[in-house]
């Protein structure tokens, strides 16, 4: 790559979005008040973390292989991460969700895509890490850029955890339900079993 391209790619969408941001932000935060609360911040930026690096290993896997392929699953993931759901796997592991504030659902894969299209600028996206970070840190409901022009919020949410802790207390109530089952006089586990068979 000569110096002209790597102004051309990289650097000037830099600098273009860096001296753009800051008024289409203000210009947008007029629009868009919500009733929901602010995420947790450190589990949005772990959120971010786990994201990026599925992101991250896809460019990897370019690097290694020159599979076209793995570089656009990156891109494809990138865009449509919060579109199932309004989760992306860093989401759902914190438990967090994206919500659609004018449908009050989660976000699909259309409003994913107007949240996270500017992640794919060259240059304009490694700016974009720093400049969004911050407006999370300054906004009272944690809403960056592509929040605001895909009308968009990050809430907490369903996430791994409360599944797993679902699953755990389906799994105590089977316990106590066989425990009284045990329990009862005269029960013998064998000609329960041999009483549902012959009734099936």
């Amino acid at each position: 790559m000569t110096v002209t391209s790597i102004l051309g790619i990289f650097i000037l969408p830099a600098v273009v979005f860096a001296l753009m941001y800051a008024p289409l932000v203000n210009h947008l935060t007029r629009s868009v008040l919500t009733p929901y609360p602010k995420a947790d911040v450190r589990r949005r930026l772990f959120a971010a973390a786990v994201d990026g690096l599925l992101v991250a290993m896809t460019f990897l896997m370019y690097r290694n292989s020159g599979f076209v392929v793995s570089l656009a699953g990156g891109a494809v993931y990138l865009l449509f991460r919060d579109g199932v759901r309004g989760q992306s796997l860093g989401k759902f592991f914190m438990g967090l969700a994206v919500i659609d504030l004018a449908a009050g659902r989660p976000a699909t894969f259309a409003g994913s895509f107007r949240r996270n299209a500017l992640l794919l600028l060259p240059g304009a996206n490694v700016v974009a890490i720093f400049l969004e970070g911050r407006t999370i840190l300054m906004d009272p409901q944690g809403q960056r850029l592509g929040d605001r022009l895909a009308l968009t919020q990050v809430v907490e949410g369903l996430g791994a955890r409360d599944l797993v802790r679902a699953f755990q207390e389906w799994l105590r109530s089977l316990g106590a339900g066989l425990g009284r089952a045990a329990r009862r006089p005269g029960y013998r586990p064998a000609e329960a079993d041999r009483r549902s068979r012959r009734a099936a």
